[in-house]
């Protein structure tokens, strides 16, 4: 399989989001998933056979924007301590990660290759969705 561009319709997602250092993420993240796994009940309105999102909304210098969530039909009602994000529709460059979790970073250099031999400009702020699918990771770099 060789990484290729996909369109993603616009998507609501209400989760859990916190910002830190980027030598922080390997340490955060597990915690915040295990607070998600936790509290992601209170999650209203959640879109029928859905997966779970781990949303790089932002990357700014050395700090990253993150969001472990649900896809939701509306974001009119937001739990307590969460956030709701609206995603739009966009194009991006897609690819299955079927390896262990601590290798995912791997993936999205195959990407980031991928789009740099096509020419293609991804977005500078590092917008990346990645969608845990039943033991794989569906990988997405937004593409500007």
């Amino acid at each position: 399989m060789h990484p290729k561009i996909v369109e993603r319709h616009e998507l609501y997602v209400i989760g859990l989001s916190m910002t830190c250092e980027e030598n922080e993420l390997h340490t955060l993240m597990p915690e915040l998933w295990r607070e998600f796994s936790r509290r992601a009940h209170e999650i209203p309105a959640v879109v029928p056979d859905s997966f779970p999102l781990d949303v790089s909304l932002a990357h700014r210098g050395t700090k990253y924007t993150q969001c472990v969530g649900l896809p939701v039909s509306s974001l009119e009602r937001v739990p307590k301590g969460m956030k709701g994000y609206h995603l739009p529709p966009a194009r991006y460059v897609f690819w299955r990660h079927e390896g262990p979790d601590i290798e995912i970073w791997k993936s999205f250099e195959k990407i980031q290759r991928f789009a740099h031999k096509q020419g293609i400009e991804l977005d500078p702020l590092d917008f990346k969705i990645d969608e845990t699918r039943e033991g794989t990771h569906h990988l997405y770099q937004r593409i500007l």
